[in-house]
């Protein structure tokens, strides 16, 4: 009987030490799709997109009257295309990056908040 208690208690407590620790691995929330370098290379990639589109309108109004049509045409394919592609990349990162930019920002404004207020306190002691 002895034996069986204390076998029944070895197991009990190898029990609640193995389910401490999945507190040590660090994993990433299940909705977050990007990394916080990844989502500033988008933003990036959307400042470059917007460039590019902006500098193939000012060819377009530069060199409207004197170029012809097909390329008139390809030029606008272009600068459409471009904004497209700046459209779509803005979209994923107010989906996936916005958020997580926003909540970083509040966490740091929210720390430094506190900091504020211990130093107050130090200075009214």
């Amino acid at each position: 009987m002895k034996k069986t208690t204390a076998l029944i208690i070895a197991f009990s407590m190898f029990g609640t030490l193995y389910a401490d620790d999945h507190k040590k691995e660090k994993r990433e929330h299940p909705n977050k799709l990007m990394s916080a370098k990844q989502c500033m290379e988008t933003k990036s990639g959307i400042g470059w997109f917007l460039g590019a589109a902006d500098d193939v309108f000012e060819d377009i109004k530069k060199n409207e009257d004197s170029k012809d049509k097909s390329w008139n045409d390809e030029k606008w394919a272009d600068a459409i295309a471009l904004s497209t592609l700046a459209s779509n990349y803005s979209t994923v990162y107010d989906v996936w990056c916005k958020d997580m930019i926003n909540h970083r920002m509040k966490m740091r404004m929210h720390g430094s908040h506190k900091d504020h207020i211990k130093e107050k306190k130090q200075k009214k002691d």
